[in-house]
């Protein structure tokens, strides 16, 4: 495994939610420059091709997050996302889609991604199929 590779998955991932509503906001931008996992291991997320993301995240991203990521790792990760996700106050559908792609590739049921929201205080409103992202 390369570090390159994991910094490539990591940084995906959040351009990859970012990018979701075709631009990426202030609130945004306020999440990803305060990740403390992007800066260890992802970095930029500007000129990251995310055209392939599906198909990345499926067949070597999530493998090497999940393989190179200690756990409480991880578990800031899903927890930056859904911060980044709730950043502009609007949940896309797509994000959840995103968001349970990655949680899923790394090994996190979306019940593990509900107990790490609510285990690290981010709270929202929301109804219907996001209901348990802002439990």
């Amino acid at each position: 495994m390369s570090k390159e590779l994991l910094n490539k998955a990591i940084a995906s991932c959040f351009a990859k939610i970012a990018r979701v509503d075709g631009s990426i906001g202030k609130e945004e931008l306020d999440v990803i420059n305060s990740s403390e996992i992007l800066k260890k291991y992802g970095g930029s997320i500007e000129g990251i091709d995310t055209k392939d993301f599906f198909n990345n995240i499926q067949n070597q991203f999530g493998e090497v997050i999940k393989n190179n990521l200690q756990h409480e790792e991880k578990e800031i990760l899903i927890s930056d996302l859904v911060s980044l996700i709730k950043a502009d106050d609007k949940v896309h559908d797509h994000e959840f889609f995103l968001l349970g792609h990655v949680a899923n590739s790394i090994g996190f049921s979306p019940e593990r991604v509900s107990e790490i929201i609510k285990t690290r205080g981010l709270s929202g409103k929301s109804s219907g199929w996001f209901s348990w992202l802002f439990g």
